[in-house]
């Protein structure tokens, strides 16, 4: 079976209460849904620029029980530096914050679900989904 990553994009809209990203959560089974490291930071500065900052910053502490969350590994280095290498060559540069979400996923041979597939599908071997 696989397991999934969710973009920023993707976990903002099930926290918001997207129906189809939750539809498909539980058909794949909460133990095979991810989020990364960057995404986290990402969830927390949206709550501290938030105009309801305590309850987003509760929401996220809440998320934070029911997922996990994956870190950086060997090889991610390596993902990120190559096809951040080949996108600027390719005058397709993405910032560092998606690099590293796509770097991560690869390492951890996860499918990406996010609703920026245009974004992503210029990555070799990236497999993504949009959830939306």
């Amino acid at each position: 079976m696989d397991k999934f990553v969710l973009d920023t994009d993707t976990c903002i809209y099930w926290l918001k209460g997207n129906k189809n990203i939750e539809r498909n959560i539980v058909k794949n089974g909460l133990e095979n849904v991810f989020i990364t490291i960057v995404t986290e930071c990402e969830l927390f500065y949206g709550a501290f620029k938030s105009t309801k900052k305590e309850k987003n910053l509760a929401v996220i502490e809440e998320l934070k029980e029911k997922i996990w969350i994956l870190h950086t590994i060997e090889g991610i280095s390596y993902h990120y530096g190559k096809i951040k290498s080949e996108l600027e060559t390719k005058g397709q540069p993405l910032d560092d914050a998606d690099l590293l979400i796509a770097s991560i996923s690869l390492a951890n041979n996860r499918v990406l679900v996010t609703n920026n597939t245009e974004h992503f599908e210029r990555i070799r071997g990236l497999r993504l989904e949009n959830w939306k």
